[in-house]
């Protein structure tokens, strides 16, 4: 029973080291969508600041267009972290435990970056004009979606637990 207690501990202190750097990157981002929404504020809530002179109808379409492409990055997002990270081109059946964290470290750094970057298209449309009671579902879609993808130790070790099911691998953790 001592063996089990000592190998949980040394592979709970492999996953908080594996998964540090990425939950400070992920916390990072939350904080700058945060300082996002707070600029396209401040922003917005100065009359004619807009730096270029849009018409309203042009500026509707482009914000029609970029709603749609922000749909599209979540559902992509969230795909490729259900799909990608079990995939045997991925995570190969011999990896140990610190090899797959690696390669999920890798993977959720693309995924926060590209959750973040739904924000910076809510504060390009607040630059060009648009109130942010418009513009605010933007970062709190970036908000949680890089909430949903950051490595929080309970979050890794389902997801461990789900790839040995699916695979029969024997990573230990």
């Amino acid at each position: 029973m001592n063996f089990e207690y000592d190998d949980f501990t040394k592979n709970n202190s492999i996953i908080k080291k594996e998964t540090r750097k990425t939950l400070v990157i992920s916390l990072s981002m939350v904080a700058s969508v945060i300082v996002y929404a707070l600029i396209s504020h401040y922003v917005t809530g100065i009359k004619n600041i807009s730096f270029i002179n849009i018409s309203p109808v042009f500026l509707n379409s482009i914000f029609n267009i970029m709603n749609i492409v922000a749909i599209f990055m979540v559902v992509i997002v969230l795909a490729v972290r259900k799909t990608i990270y079990y995939s045997p081109r991925t995570i190969k059946d011999d990896f140990t435990l610190i090899q797959v964290l690696q390669k999920w470290k890798a993977i959720d750094i693309i995924l926060i970056t590209v959750a973040k970057s739904i924000s910076v298209i809510g504060l390009v449309i607040s630059l060009l004009g648009m109130p942010i009671g418009r513009t605010f579902h933007f970062f709190v879609t970036s908000i949680l979606v890089i909430l949903v993808i950051m490595p929080i130790n309970w979050k890794v070790r389902d997801k461990l637990r789900i790839l040995n099911h699916q695979r029969d691998m024997n990573i230990r953790f």
